[in-house]
């Protein structure tokens, strides 16, 4: 018997019944019909079968299986769809010759066909394997129909880390599903992460959701992608959960990570591979935003990423370089200045804070190009609600914020639960942030900015503070005040460290005799 490959299915072939045959991918079942995607080495295709309602059908075929299937070609919300007449399993004289040919084409499949930078970086190009390790492995996730999570930081540079991978991932979704819409929603979730690590709160929610469609739907163990996040000794506890349950883990991040020894930090045992300028010796300047506008490329080359959004994320995370010169530099000849990209970004911070922990898939790639005549109103009404906002911070800035002189850099004080209206924008954060450069700016010597609260400690600190590093206090503080909860970390410039309420008073005084050892030694 002659079968079609799925391939070669079009428009054309909608009413018409054709002969295939797949590996069963997932099954789902619905209210209504029971969904299967299937895979048979040239794409998946997705079919529907249906006894009635909510009742499953062909209950003898699971997930794994190889089946023939005679189906009429339908046509649904702008995708075409197989309507199971039939389906049968294999019979065993013809499982080996279609497991092997189905292993050879997605064997092609999953390698990226893009392994080149889109600007000149020894950062990048120390990490080319990274990029193309991680690439491949979400290529497989893609073409295997295994689930895929995309965790990031909820601030400009994970949003457009985040948002630039999910184009790749969902564009290639399309070449390989032919354009099946539900698959992209059926297949791929991003969760935005308030904390600045992979929280266990949200790999408990991550894991639970995921055992909830295993049941329901026979999901497989899903591919987690944890960006401008999992580095660090944090995420460990979350990430070794996730590993219990055979959850496949990549990191793409440049955050500080803690020690590197051999290239790799403790997280590096836990997970499938790892992208982080520190790991082949480099810093944070290369943000996550620039790291997941590369991926993307090798994710699928053809993505509709715009070079504006590495040079935003840049910009937000007060990255330094040549490589931001670069993004900078390409986003200038599309007509995107440094003002409009510096508020876009402040914008998508914005909103992020609104959102908190929904997807807003639609909203956000608005905000990020996919509707430029949008992004170009929000940005205008936006942009001018920011400016009172921020003249509001300054206004209470300057009135309770207290300054001391510590030789060579003065410590700006202040208040962020009693500075900040609290669930309002700019929250503390971003109040920090805008208090530290007001003040960096008229100030005749360099500055420390600590934000405090009932239990954290928010710090920025200018370049010309030498010989400082927020991850080092941090891991002091944990070692050495291990009776105040202390736990943290960050940039060595811009950071924080939170601790129980009994420790405030113990924290602060570290920290400020932290900075009296690092004022000898200016």
């Amino acid at each position: 018997m002659e079968f079609r490959q799925f391939e070669t299915i079009s428009t054309k072939d909608i009413g018409k019944t054709l002969d295939l045959r797949g590996k069963v991918e997932t099954i789902k079942q619905t209210a209504g019909p029971t969904l299967m995607i299937l895979n048979d080495g040239t794409g998946n295709f997705t079919f529907k079968a249906f006894i009635k309602p909510g009742v499953r059908a062909f209950p003898e075929i699971e997930a794994g299986d190889l089946v023939y299937v005679s189906a009429v070609i339908n046509e649904r919300k702008d995708t075409i769809e197989g309507e199971v007449k039939s389906m049968k399993k294999l019979a065993l004289e013809d499982i080996e010759d279609f497991q092997n040919h189905i292993h050879e084409k997605n064997a092609a499949k999953v390698l990226p066909t893009n392994t080149e930078f889109s600007i000149k970086s020894k950062v990048l190009e120390s990490q080319k394997d990274r990029f193309i390790k991680i690439a491949t492995i979400i290529r497989k996730a893609v073409v295997d129909g295994r689930p895929i999570l995309l965790r990031h930081n909820a601030d400009c540079d994970g949003y457009s880390s985040a948002v630039t991978i999910e184009r790749g991932i969902l564009e290639f979704m399309d070449e390989v599903t032919g354009g099946d819409v539900m698959a992209k929603y059926q297949n791929y979730r991003r969760a935005p992460s308030k904390a600045p690590f992979y929280e266990y709160e949200d790999a408990v929610k991550d894991l639970t959701t995921w055992l909830k469609d295993k049941v329901k739907n026979g999901a497989k163990e899903p591919l987690i992608i944890i960006t401008d996040n999992g580095s660090t000794e944090e995420d460990l506890l979350s990430i070794k959960q996730m590993k219990i349950y055979n959850c496949q883990i990549v990191v793409v991040d440049h955050h500080f990570p803690g020690k590197v020894e051999n290239n790799k930090v403790i997280v590096d045992e836990y997970i499938d591979a790892h992208i982080n300028p520190y790991l082949t010796g480099y810093d944070s300047n290369v943000c996550a935003g620039m790291l997941g506008f590369e991926l993307a490329r090798f994710i699928y080359e053809k993505n509709s990423n715009s070079v504006f959004i590495p040079a935003m994320a840049a910009i937000l995370d007060h990255t330094a370089g040549i490589e931001k010169e670069q993004y900078v530099e390409k986003a200038k000849a599309l007509g995107f200045t440094e003002e409009y990209l510096a508020t876009l970004g402040e914008i998508v911070d914005m909103q992020s804070h609104y959102i908190r922990f929904m997807e807003a898939r639609e909203f956000i790639n608005d905000l990020f190009g996919n509707n430029m005549l949008m992004q170009k109103e929000l940005v205008k009404m936006l942009g001018e609600d920011l400016k009172k906002r921020y003249k509001a911070t300054e206004a209470i800035a300057r009135h309770y914020v207290e300054k001391e002189d510590f030789g060579p850099f003065y410590v700006i004080n202040f208040d962020g639960e009693r500075g900040t209206n609290r669930g309002e924008y700019p929250a503390i954060g971003k109040s920090t942030n805008h208090i530290h450069k007001i003040f960096e700016q008229e100030l005749d010597k360099p500055i420390v900015t600590m934000t405090s609260g009932t239990t954290f400690l928010t710090i920025r600190i200018s370049d010309g503070v030498k010989n400082i590093s927020i991850p080092t206090f941090c891991s002091y503080a944990q070692k050495e005040l291990a009776y105040t909860g202390a736990e943290g970390g960050g940039h060595e410039r811009a950071g924080s460290v939170k601790f129980v309420e009994y420790g405030r008073s113990d924290v602060i005084k570290a920290f400020k005799d932290y900075l009296r050892d690092v004022a000898k030694k200016q």
